[in-house]
């Protein structure tokens, strides 16, 4: 299987005009799951669980949520918190997580074993460094007061160093989310991908592609094709509205947990058609 996302989109596996990258988490766990958590770490569970999301929404790339992975991972391994809480030094907190090997482990196996049973690429969608930061701060106990530029600046230098251990992944995209989350700070300092040479000159190392999405839309370096973002009213309105689906050589799209269900299936219809 090829790692790139230029070769993904040269021909969307499920045959539409563009690709869909799908970020169906709180969807499948409402409609599929009725609720129920996703099976993070029970990996038969959790690939028949990808198999049914993927026959019922056939989206173009297997979306792997390393936020989630890594909350159920702390769920279960309440040591790591303590760990992660013994210093109070800025990045300590996030660089003992991302330093943890079993989670490494079972992380790449995850990665792995739901990339070859859809037979597509992963999107790797983590949070931006200056957010996971934040977070790994408050999971901690450490909550920070305080972070700029450089202390983001610092994370990334962590976060491209675990990245260097997921190597052997089938990757399409990395994709970097920098929006707002609960107990996040107000005074967050402005993430790009251009920011991060770590991050850049690993993902190039390995041949992935890097993005970073923010509240106006998905940010890729100069030079990089766009990427469209679908709004997420698309999934819950009666009527089709083709006018907001995006330019770009690939659609990325969130289906909101109270999207019906067959509103989301006439949705995928309209998009596998062309939409506009």
């Amino acid at each position: 299987m090829t790692t790139s996302l230029s070769a993904l989109l040269e021909a969307a596996p499920s045959g539409r005009p563009r690709p869909l990258l799908l970020d169906h988490g709180d969807y499948a766990t409402a409609v599929i799951r009725q609720g129920q958590p996703v099976p993070w770490h029970d990996l038969a569970a959790l690939t028949g669980h990808q198999g049914q999301v993927h026959a019922l929404l056939d989206p173009d790339a297997t979306w792997l949520d390393v936020g989630a992975f890594y909350a159920a991972h702390l769920d279960a391994h309440p040591d790591l918190v303590d760990a992660m809480g013994e210093r109070t030094r800025t990045g300590y907190a996030l660089r003992t997580l991302l330093a943890d090997q079993d989670a490494i482990d079972a992380l790449v196996r995850t990665g792995r074993t739901l990339a070859q049973a859809a037979h597509r690429p992963l999107v790797v969608r983590l949070p931006a460094p200056g957010r996971w930061l934040v977070r790994a701060h408050a999971v901690a106990g450490t909550p920070l007061t305080e972070v700029d530029a450089d202390r983001a600046d610092t994370a990334s230098l962590y976060i491209a160093e675990w990245l260097g251990k997921l190597g052997d992944l089938a990757v399409g995209l990395v994709l970097l989310d920098a929006r707002a989350g609960a107990g996040d700070p107000d005074d967050m300092p402005v993430e790009v991908p251009g920011d991060y040479s770590a991050l850049r000159n690993i993902v190039g190392h390995f041949e992935w592609s890097l993005a970073l999405r923010d509240d106006t839309g998905v940010q890729v370096p100069d030079g990089v094709e766009p990427i469209g973002v679908l709004p997420e009213s698309f999934w819950l309105s009666e009527v089709a509205d083709e006018s907001v689906v995006p330019e770009g050589v690939a659609v990325l799209a969130t289906i909101p947990a109270d999207a019906r269900p067959e509103v989301v299936l006439d949705r995928l219809a309209l998009l596998g058609s062309g939409g506009r």
